[in-house]
């Protein structure tokens, strides 16, 4: 081959892991100066399966898994799925080509040490706690009922026995591709506040200068026969769903937004053994990974601090998140810096036990939170931040930025209709 001024390449850790490149291209975007690179299989896929040596075993596997171009899943089962391309051109200068070398020195090389005397720490302070310390209380609850907008912070509410919310992210809006709409493709969507009027079994959404939308929970409007509800997607995953509220949501929505879209809301049909691994068919609704996100006050509070010292601008709340529980922990705050950034004890949680006043509800860690651009927009205004920047500080780890645990329910909960969790419950971490 020539030597050319496109450079085609993927990164290692230092434990001879592949870096998504989903996670290169992130962290470029966030550089000061920001690189840009296109990442993926270039609209080639047979020369990038060739390139990164993939048997056809590997190839249907990532497919059979849900990946599909775009879906930023960089590495799946410890392979590739596509790589990273440099391209200079007559306009590039030397100082072009000098900061992408130092941004991979800096971000992949030089803090390699850094990072991993770093993970050891979050390690050995994990393991020296006491009993104590692993009891805390939920300080907030909140119902994401439409994914991607907004919250809806609630006193109580009820948790069915996978671990899911009532109403959490059973409704979604999609594309005319049938694609779930995303906070980091269309910031508008933090403005849309979605509430479920229990008492009333009614839908009701609100937006700056609109008139609510109120849409009944029991009976969907099927007017509108223009997309497959059968067909959408999260993530590249098929979920079955209903096109909910007909002409009248699409319409409400599609004006806040500017865009064409639907409201869909989540059921669960009946199982097909034929159906590929591309389709989920369970209790997790619209959530992309788990029934239910969990963040601890312990680790906002230490990724304000690295916010606050490199001068990184407006601090964040759990909001930002997009978590279902929020638990602050029963022990005196750490003030050292180095014990901050070791506080993230949901990292090291296998299992947590709500109480209530009657019964206690087991749920089980089934993995941490891989966090993207969607951190960085702000709750409220809808305007970009530099969270992500600063997670990537101290919270890689194997290709992923990571932030919050996920739980799902436990096979020794008791078969219950309803159990209500609420702010103050006691949540004890083993």
């Amino acid at each position: 081959l020539t030597p050319g001024p496109t450079v085609t390449f993927n990164i290692q850790d230092r434990d001879g892991c592949i870096i998504g490149y989903d996670e290169v291209s992130r962290l470029a975007s966030l550089n000061t100066p920001p690189i840009q690179l296109r990442t993926g299989c270039f609209c080639n896929p047979g020369a990038c399966q060739e390139a990164l040596s993939l048997a056809e075993f590997d190839v249907i596997e990532q497919y059979q898994s849900g990946h599909v171009c775009g879906d930023r899943r960089g590495v799946i089962n410890g392979k590739p799925t596509g790589a990273i391309r440099a391209s200079f051109g007559k306009d590039s200068l030397w100082e072009d080509l000098n900061a992408l070398v130092t941004f991979i020195q800096k971000v992949f090389v030089s803090r390699g040490d850094a990072l991993s005397s770093r993970t050891r720490l979050l390690a050995d302070k994990s393991s020296d706690t006491s009993t104590n310390e692993n009891v805390a209380v939920i300080e907030s609850l909140f119902v994401f009922p439409i994914k991607s907008c907004a919250a809806m912070k609630v006193n109580r509410w009820p948790i069915h026995q996978t671990g899911r919310l009532s109403f959490d992210r059973e409704f979604a809006l999609v594309d005319s591709s049938g694609s779930a709409m995303r906070l980091h493709s269309h910031p508008r969507m933090s403005e849309i506040h979605p509430r479920i009027d229990f008492d009333a079994n009614r839908l009701v959404v609100s937006a700056p200068h609109c008139d609510d939308l109120v849409l009944s929970l029991n009976t969907p409007i099927t007017d509108d026969e223009s997309i497959n509800p059968e067909d959408v997607q999260i993530c590249g995953i098929l979920c079955k769903g209903t096109i909910w509220g007909g002409r009248k949501a699409s319409s409400w929505f599609s004006s806040v937004l500017g865009v064409r879209c639907w409201l869909a809301r989540h059921h669960v049909g009946k199982p097909n053994a034929a159906s590929s691994r591309s389709e989920r068919d369970d209790g997790l609704a619209y959530s992309n990974e788990a029934s239910l996100l969990l963040l601890s006050q312990n680790s906002i509070t230490a990724l304000n601090s690295v916010i606050s010292s490199q001068g990184w601008g407006q601090q964040v709340v759990s909001r930002h998140f997009r978590p279902n529980i929020v638990v602050s922990s029963s022990s005196d705050a750490q003030k050292d810096t180095e014990q901050q950034l070791a506080s993230n004890p949901e990292d090291f949680w296998n299992k947590i036990c709500i109480k209530n006043e009657n019964h206690t509800l087991e749920l089980d860690a089934v993995g941490k939170c891989a966090r993207c651009q969607m951190v960085d927009i702000d709750p409220d205004s809808g305007m970009k931040g530099n969270t992500l920047r600063a997670l990537a500080e101290y919270r890689r780890e194997r290709g992923k930025i990571l932030f919050g645990t996920f739980f799902s329910g436990n096979s020794k909960n008791e078969p219950r209709d309803v159990f209500w969790i609420e702010e103050g419950n006691e949540v004890c971490a083993s």
